[in-house]
């Protein structure tokens, strides 16, 4: 897993697990609740957005996707029907947002102290463990 800033450079990598799997969190501007994207990577470079969870139903309806939603202890979770598939996802990380990487378990803060900060998450071949 990559990030990048606008200009190309490298903010963080890091090796994805064999599953592909990995998350964005963040807290929800408008419903101010926290809510995590979980993606899976494949092989060809591209990942798909694949579910949605948060304690708050609002923000798993304001994506207007079609799924599922599951009850998880205190958390919803909207699993898709159709995975959106990305090549890269740019986002701009704010210190509101805290929008923060989660791959392996480990956390990466995608946003800076200084005000917003431009960044695209992209998988690359280098990043799977074992390859």
């Amino acid at each position: 897993m990559v990030v990048r800033d606008s200009d190309g450079g490298v903010i963080s990598r890091s090796p994805l697990p064999d599953s592909g799997e990995f998350q964005i969190e963040y807290v929800h501007s408008y419903y101010n609740s926290p809510a995590t994207e979980h993606f899976t990577a494949g092989e060809n470079e591209n990942f798909e957005l694949v579910m949605v969870s948060s304690p708050s139903e609002a923000v798993l309806d304001y994506y207007e996707l079609e799924g599922r939603k599951e009850i998880e202890g205190e958390l919803l979770r909207l699993v898709l029907d159709e995975p959106q598939e990305f090549e890269a996802l740019p986002l701009i990380g704010t210190q509101r947002g805290e929008r923060t990487l989660v791959v392996s378990g480990e956390r990466f803060t995608l946003y800076g102290e200084g005000g917003a900060r431009h960044i695209v998450v992209k998988v690359e071949k280098d990043v799977f463990t074992g390859t």
